[in-house]
């Protein structure tokens, strides 16, 4: 389903349609569909990613400090810069507010978001990998690792049928 053409914030559009259906979940084929900001999609909903096949668990209420939550309003590029700056130690998946504005630099053609992965790119410039620093995180009670990559490989094998 695509938003209506004059829709500002299709990312907006999705999480209102998605909440108004009350899911649990949202599952995309990629980042880029919501906006290369997963961190936005799980103030409210766990997302799946088919390609590469990731899982982001929704954030817990209260979770994030403020200073590190979503905007409350849509940010300008000046803006969206200032708040890369401030927020040059944190990283766009752990952090909503950096998230936020790295979309925002995206979408403004600013940044172009790459496309190898962190670890690669760390060390194609020589640099030691900084692995995430929550790599604690437990599933939530009733999820079964097994059954969530049986999901996603289900859904990458359908992604693959469907582009023939």
């Amino acid at each position: 389903m695509r938003p209506p053409g004059d829709a500002t914030d299709p990312v907006g559009y999705a999480l209102g349609l998605a909440a108004s259906l009350n899911v649990d979940a949202m599952v995309v084929y990629d980042l880029e569909t919501v906006g290369n900001t997963p961190s936005r999609v799980c103030e409210m909903f766990d997302l799946e990613t088919v390609c590469p096949p990731a899982t982001w668990a929704a954030t817990l209420p209260g979770f994030a400090h403020p200073e590190h939550s979503h905007p409350q309003q849509p940010l300008t590029v000046a803006a969206a810069q200032q708040i890369m700056q401030e927020h040059v130690d944190c990283r766009a998946v752990e952090c909503p507010r950096k998230a936020s504005a790295y979309s925002c630099l995206v979408r403004e053609g600013k940044i172009v978001p790459p496309v190898d992965s962190p670890r690669e790119r760390a060390a194609a410039r020589g640099l030691r990998f900084r692995p995430r620093r929550t790599n604690d995180a437990s599933l939530p009670d009733g999820v079964n690792l097994e059954t969530l990559l049986d999901v996603l490989s289900g859904l990458a094998d359908y992604a693959s049928v469907g582009k023939r």
